[in-house]
């Protein structure tokens, strides 16, 4: 899949072995911390706690990670929200988290050869800044989200805001070999995957059962607080090297 023209978003393309197989990945180590940092930063700083909020901020601050200013288009906004896109952008924007230069509709109108700069006020010099990666890595990252939120089999499904940002988080907590979190038993915590979801931690289970029937997960369970699982094959090359 190639990156978005706007914003020149890049796919890495690197490998690793696990078992026999040497199976490619598109995240570097190093590059993969550095998307979990934006993953948190999302989390914590998202002007509101609905998930298709939390959603559109990610994406936006994808864009403007570096210098409070990235390029979009209706179809980077339509892409990752189809029904609810504009809907969002307003509230951003009359909320002041977004500064386009226009108006909301006219963003919605941008094209790829004639894209939008808007501004994050939050991530503009010289405020401290919350990310420490370059051009590159941030093209890069952009690029594995966009993969990850865009898989075909989710498509398909038309799954929701908030199973989209559990499949980005579970994508960014893998080991190489696909299970979830940094030791074999262990999982992931099922309170901090809910926060970052926006949904109840009684509520993921069923979000994540979504998952399997998407090709996402092979296997899941929340049981003793823990959300734990493998990717499935086909996944692997999205997973975060934890």
């Amino acid at each position: 899949m190639a990156g978005d023209p706007a914003g020149n978003d890049q796919l890495a393309v690197g490998d690793r072995a696990v078992g026999n197989q040497l199976v490619e990945r598109l995240l570097t180590g190093p590059q993969a911390v550095h998307a979990r940092a934006v993953l948190d930063y999302v989390a914590a700083h998202s002007p509101h706690p609905e998930a298709e909020v939390r959603l559109k901020v990610l994406r936006l601050t994808l864009r403007a990670a570096r210098a409070g200013t990235g390029n979009v288009t209706g179809q980077d906004l339509t892409g990752w929200l189809p029904d609810d896109a504009e809907r969002v952008l307003q509230r951003l924007v009359t909320g002041g988290w977004l500064c386009p230069p226009g108006t909301v509709s006219e963003v919605m109108a941008s094209r790829s050869e004639d894209p939008t700069a808007v501004t994050v006020p939050t991530l503009l010099p010289p405020q401290p800044r919350p990310f420490t990666f370059g051009k590159t890595t941030r093209a890069r990252i952009s690029g594995w989200a966009q993969k990850v939120v865009g898989d075909r089999k989710l498509r398909k499904k038309k799954l929701g805001a908030a199973t989209r940002l559990l499949v980005l988080y579970t994508a960014a907590h893998a080991r190489p070999d696909g299970r979830l979190g940094h030791s074999e038993d262990g999982g992931l915590n099922l309170d901090q995957a809910a926060a970052f979801t926006a949904l109840p931690p009684e509520e993921v289970a069923e979000h994540a059962g979504l998952l399997i029937t998407a090709d996402w997960l092979a296997e899941t369970n929340t049981a003793e607080g823990k959300l734990r699982g493998q990717l499935t094959e086909r996944i692997l090359p999205l997973r975060g090297l934890l």
